[in-house]
């Protein structure tokens, strides 16, 4: 980092040029080479993907995702001669779509016309999962649906493929976000010059790095969702590296030091804290892939991109800036907001000393507060919401009311038997047998007849459940099917035969299964690494524990936090949602990804200036209580923007998974921010004392000779030497006195 704090220092220009051609570069690749996001899963070793995996193989016309266009007259019968003579324009002008493999009208099958007779379904079959569909081909089938919408017809769509195309622009969240960074960087930095810097760096980044997600998405899956947790995650993140490094290049030019210096000290002491840190999150959230799911994996994938390219633009492109602004950095000053060295002596180093004084209270009434947030954890239900809480401007969400209306809510959600026998064709007997081992379970509302293929080896069973897809009820109703009717249906059965129970719900189930089942293995990858990349920062045992034990507890009052939003629906109305639901069950994975690596991200900034103090004092109360000082301000403004961006997301965004990432990664930056770093870290530093920095010899020789210390003159090492040893002489005595 040394040598490159002075390439930075000494050559701008070049630091600069290389990155307008890398913007060129990546904005050319991704028109030539850019793929398009998805919303389908593929859970390798599930029963839901082995079904789909034979139907591809030996019912490939029932194998595509379907599109239920749904027509509804609010007065009058459906069966009427203008609602006929729609429906049946609709199905003629979509079979001529490409992709559509077939287009099924209401009385083609039974269980499409509403019992009132004013609701009916054309289901419209592609030849492809949605996912792997043109989004161009899914609009057009929608579009001429659209054109049979009148005063007195209701035309809407639901289904997957609608979920493919109806994908959430980054819009109002994203500009609300960004005017509350604005304003907070202003009150912080008290000039509006050096307010623009950390939004430029980290708009730089996060375009590189959508740009690299789309890039990404030519050769893997990647969720419709991940441009708006990168946006997220990159203008928080990217605001945050840069206020770091800013703030330490103004506090060496308030020490008088030249520009060009101060933009190297910056990116040796600063720019350090960054990478690391960056490098802990980008850790965390490639462990994402321990959880053995595509989607989920290239989420993080895409989420890590963002992360990486924002820490090397805030250590590279923005020094280079800061050397060409020097000392103009601080023109268009507020007067009362103007910025002043030596906040390390000012009110937080104070709170700070006041912490030393009674640290086992502070410490009990934090851990109190924070362990009272996590009790509705306890209580989490994952899965995933459907479109009934999509906003109502949603066809997607029109089409789920209408279809629970008219139907009932679990045709929203209907499961599917799959039945094979390779060995020969499936008999009629056999399939009635499967058909009533399914229909006696209590959660069964209707079975429909089987869909056979052409050569009569397997067959399509829909299964109605009498609940929406989102509730428990339906996901157990699943576990039940195979648990007790299934291998009750083959008692009966060929020896060949096997049946499957696939589904969207089947296929979520199937996904939040295997999300637990792999937690272990994702927490000791995030969480080991997280601790030995600390232990090399800082070389230390005490200091990475004590910093993974309250990055837990933090996460886990987040989670409840969350639980009691949206599951059990406190002021759920506040943020436009009106009903509650399970939490996302990649929810929390993603979450204690991103938020570990953000919280190492505060630890280290503080403790970097804690240790930068010890080395030179060996005094470790001072030490707390000055790195306090002089990290407060800028680690309290720094959360203050990521909480902004987070909120804006939780109270302008559209998608639920969205909204519950904003609330939950809002608050827990809060109390990250408030009741760990500021409270919970000086607390048990103090009550360890000099612990905090021990390292058995043995450890410190096995590992890399990575540190996050700055070097360290020779006269400083001496001034280290000898405040040290006064320090163990008359701690006690001091000790002993203030009692």
């Amino acid at each position: 980092m040394e040598r490159w704090s002075v390439f930075v220092a000494e050559h701008p220009w070049r630091v600069i040029s290389i990155w307008i051609v890398a913007v060129i570069l990546a904005a050319l690749a991704a028109r030539s080479w850019g793929g398009s996001l998805t919303d389908s899963f593929t859970v390798p070793g599930t029963e839901s993907q082995a079904a789909l995996d034979l139907l591809v193989e030996r019912h490939p016309v029932r194998s595509g995702s379907e599109l239920l266009a749904v027509f509804h007259l609010p007065q009058g019968a459906i069966r009427d001669t203008a609602a006929q003579s729609a429906m049946s324009q609709f199905a003629r002008q979509a079979r001529g779509v490409d992709e559509v493999a077939i287009v099924s009208m209401p009385a083609e099958r039974p269980g499409n016309i509403s019992p009132d007779g004013r609701t009916a379904i054309v289901r419209v079959v592609f030849d492809k999962q949605a996912n792997d569909l043109d989004t161009e081909n899914i609009g057009e089938v929608i579009r001429f649906g659209e054109t049979y919408r009148t005063d007195a017809l209701q035309v809407d769509f639901g289904g997957l493929p609608v979920r493919e195309y109806e994908t959430e622009p980054p819009g109002t969240a994203e500009l609300v976000g960004i005017g509350a960074a604005l304003l907070i960087l202003i009150i912080g930095f008290g000039s509006i010059f050096a307010a623009g810097m950390p939004l430029i760096s980290a708009l730089v980044g996060l375009a590189l790095g959508t740009v690299g997600v789309v890039l990404a998405a030519a050769v893997l899956d990647i969720s419709t969702v991940a441009p708006t947790f990168g946006a997220m995650l990159g203008i928080g993140v990217g605001i945050d590296y840069a206020l770091f490094v800013i703030a330490r290049f103004r506090e060496q030019l308030a020490a008088g030091v030249d520009p060009r210096e101060a933009a190297r000290a910056a990116v040796t002491t600063a720019g350090r804290a960054v990478a690391f840190a960056g490098s802990i999150v980008v850790v965390a959230l490639l462990g994402l892939f321990a959880i053995g799911i595509p989607l989920i994996a290239n989420l993080g994938l895409a989420a890590a991109l963002v992360v990486l390219l924002e820490m090397l633009v805030a250590i590279s492109l923005l020094p280079a800036m800061l050397v060409l602004i020097g000392r103009r950095i601080d023109r268009f000053s507020i007067p009362r907001l103007r910025y002043t060295a030596g906040g390390e002596h000012g009110r937080w180093y104070r709170f700070s000393r006041r912490i030393e004084r009674r640290p086992w209270l502070f410490l009990a009434v934090a851990s109190g507060i924070l362990i009272a947030f996590m009790i509705p954890a306890f209580d989490i239900e994952m899965g995933v919401s459907d479109d009934g809480n999509r906003p109502t401007d949603y066809t997607s969400r029109r089409a789920y009311d209408l279809i629970s209306n008219g139907f009932g809510p679990g045709v929203n959600g209907a499961l599917f038997a799959v039945v094979d026998n390779p060995t020969g064709r499936l008999q009629p007997a056999e399939l009635e047998r499967v058909r009533r081992a399914l229909i006696d379970d209590v959660g069964v509302a209707a079975v429909l007849p089987p869909d056979l293929s052409a050569n009569g080896e397997t067959a399509l069973i829909p299964v109605i459940p009498t609940t929406a897809p989102q509730e428990a009820e339906t996901r157990e109703l699943v576990t039940r099917l195979r648990e007790s009717a299934v291998p009750h249906a083959l008692r009966a059965a060929s020896p060949d035969t096997r049946i499957l129970i696939a589904g969207s719900t089947a296929s979520f189930e199937d996904v939040t299964a295997k999300m637990i089942s792999r937690l272990p293995y994702f927490f000791v990858i995030v969480i080991g690494v997280s601790i030995l990349l600390l232990m090399m920062a800082f070389r230390s045992i005490v200091v990475p524990l004590k910093a993974a034990l309250m990055n837990m507890l933090a996460i886990g009052a987040s989670i409840g936090f969350i639980v009691a939003i949206f599951q059990w629906g406190w002021g759920l109305s506040l943020i436009g949602l009106d009903r509650t639901g399970p939490i996302e069950s990649f929810l929390p994975m993603f979450m204690f990804a991103i938020l570990f690596g953000l919280s190492m991200d505060y630890e280290i900034f503080l403790l970097s200036r804690i240790r930068e103090h010890w080395l030179e004092t060996g005094d470790s109360g001072e030490s707390v209580a000055f790195g306090i000082g002089a990290s407060a301000r800028v680690i309290t403004a720094a959360a203050a923007i990521l909480i902004a961006v987070f909120g804006s997301f939780a109270f302008f965004g559209d998608e639920r998974a969205v909204k519950e990432f904003g609330m939950g990664m809002a608050f827990a930056i809060f109390i990250d921010a408030t009741l760990v770093r500021l409270v919970l870290v000086p607390a048990f530093m103090q009550i360890a004392g000099p612990a905090n920095w021990y390292m058995p010899r043995w450890l410190d020789d096995a590992l890399p000779g990575l540190t996050i210390d700055p070097p360290i003159p020779v006269r400083t090492r001496v001034r280290r030497m000898i405040g040290i040893a006064l320090h163990m002489v008359l701690a006690r005595p001091q000790k002993s006195a203030l009692r």
